[in-house]
């Protein structure tokens, strides 16, 4: 929550920033207009070296899909 408020961003934008610099694939999902223009609102920020580590570092190891 620290580094979406330091943005002025939403938790989930932090997140999909993330994905973004650490060069994985997001494919985020919504049928409501103003989540779809929130998840595309990404690329006017970019996450320091430093949130890329602290969010990195919240990995446990623990998958949540059931594939």
């Amino acid at each position: 929550m620290a580094i979406a408020e330091a943005h002025g961003k939403t938790s989930a934008q932090v997140i999909l920033r993330w994905h973004l610099q650490a060069g994985y694939i997001a494919i985020p999902g919504s049928s409501n207009p103003d989540h779809i223009a929130e998840n595309l609102a990404i690329f006017d920020f970019e996450l320091t070296d430093e949130e890329m580590k602290q969010i990195e570092a919240l990995d446990t190891g623990n998958r949540y899909e059931n594939w």
